[in-house]
C-alpha cells in the first residue's frame, strides 16, 4: 500500500468511512482527552520483573471478572464491551482488502486469557496467533481452542459478534464461526514484552497485530513503552497493520483482589511514540470513562483510545 497517490487516496476514504461507524451511536466520544500528571497508586514494577509479580496471577478469575458472559445486558461494563468489540469488527471489515485474507497472519499480542477478541478477525486472515507471557493466559485459550470440558465459555461473545455486529442470524452461523476461530489458532506463543527477542519461540513476521490494554500494563516508563512499540513494529512485516486499544490515565487495576501497577499512558504519547518508531497513523478514537458506570473498583482510567497504524 502507497501512502501516495490513488492508493493513499482510497485509504483515506476508508479511513473517513471507518470514523462514520466507529463514531456512530457511541455516548461519549471524543477527540481528544487532557490528562495530569499521575502519581501511581502501586510502586511501578522494575523493569523486566514481570514475573515476580505475575507469577500468581489468576487467569480464570480475571475472566470471571472482565468477561462474566452478561455483558451485553447488564449496564456497568456495556458500553465498554461493546465499543471494544464494534471497534475490532470495523477494523477488518474496513480494512481487510488491505492484505491476503488467506494467508495473512495475525498475532494477538499478549492476549491475556481472552479469545473473543479474535472472532471478528477469523474470517479475514489465514493464520492466527494468540500469545502471553503467563502459562496459565496461554492455557486458557488453548483449552478453549482444544474444546477442553473445563475451557472458559465465550459464546455470547460470539452471539454478540456474528449476530449483533455482522447481522447474521440463528445460532447455527455463530457455532460456525466458533469452529472457524478454533481451524485458524495455530498456538499461543511466550511473549516476554520487556525482552530484546520478545517471540522467542517464533521466528516470523505478522501481517496484522492486535494488541488490547497491554502494552501500558507492562510499561515501566515512556521509555520503557517506546522500547516494546519499537518491538511491535520490528516483528511486523511491511505494509502490515497494527489495531491498538489503550488505557489512558489508568496507573492501576484490580484482579481477584490484587492491585497491579499500570502505566498511565497519555494519548499524545502514544501517538508520537507510534510515529517515532516508524508507523503511519491512520486513525484515533478516544473515548471517556463515565465512573457511575459501576466498575471503578477494577482500576482507574479515565478513558480508552483506539490506534489504527501501519508500517510503510
Amino acid at each position: 500500500l502507497d501512502s501516495k497517490g490513488q492508493d493513499g487516496m482510497i485509504l483515506l476514504r476508508t479511513v473517513s468511512r471507518l470514523v462514520g461507524y466507529l463514531s456512530a451511536g457511541q455516548p461519549g466520544r471524543v477527540s481528544k482527552l487532557h490528562h495530569p500528571v499521575y502519581t501511581c497508586a502501586v510502586k511501578h514494577r522494575a523493569f523486566g520483573s514481570t514475573d515476580l509479580e505475575y507469577r500468581g496471577f489468576n487467569a480464570r478469575r480475571y475472566l470471571e471478572e472482565r468477561c462474566p458472559g452478561n455483558e451485553f445486558e447488564v449496564n456497568d461494563k456495556k458500553i465498554h464491551t461493546q465499543w471494544n468489540m464494534s471497534t475490532i469488527h470495523n477494523f477488518y471489515k474496513e480494512f481487510h482488502r488491505e492484505w491476503d485474507n488467506s494467508n495473512a497472519k495475525l498475532l494477538e499480542f499478549a492476549s491475556g486469557p481472552y479469545i473473543h477478541t479474535l472472532i471478528s478477525a477469523a474470517p479475514y486472515v489465514g493464520q492466527i496467533y494468540h500469545s502471553d507471557y503467563l502459562e496459565q493466559c496461554r492455557g486458557e485459550a488453548l483449552m478453549w481452542r482444544d474444546k477442553n470440558p473445563n475451557a472458559y465459555d465465550f459464546f455470547p461473545y460470539f452471539k454478540y459478534a456474528v449476530n449483533t455486529l455482522e447481522g447474521e442470524e440463528g445460532s447455527e452461523v455463530v457455532k460456525k464461526r466458533e469452529e472457524l476461530l478454533r481451524s485458524k489458532l495455530k498456538d499461543s506463543l511466550f511473549v516476554d514484552m520487556n525482552s530484546e527477542n520478545m517471540l522467542p519461540g517464533y521466528s516470523g513476521k505478522f501481517d496484522i497485530i492486535y494488541s488490547g490494554y497491554c502494552i501500558e500494563t507492562i510499561s515501566p516508563s515512556s521509555q520503557g513503552y517506546k522500547k516494546i512499540m519499537q518491538g511491535v513494529y520490528d516483528i511486523l512485516n511491511p505494509k502490515g497493520f497494527l489495531l491498538m486499544l489503550a488505557s489512558i490515565g489508568c496507573s492501576w487495576y484490580m484482579v481477584d483482589g490484587v492491585k497491579y501497577a499500570n502505566y498511565p499512558l497519555r494519548i499524545e504519547e502514544a501517538i508520537t511514540t507510534l510515529r517515532e518508531v516508524g508507523f503511519t497513523l491512520w486513525y484515533t478514537e478516544s473515548v471517556k470513562r463515565k465512573y457511575e458506570d459501576g466498575v471503578t473498583y477494577i482500576n482507574d482510567k479515565e478513558g480508552y483510545s483506539c490506534f489504527i497504524a501501519q508500517k510503510l
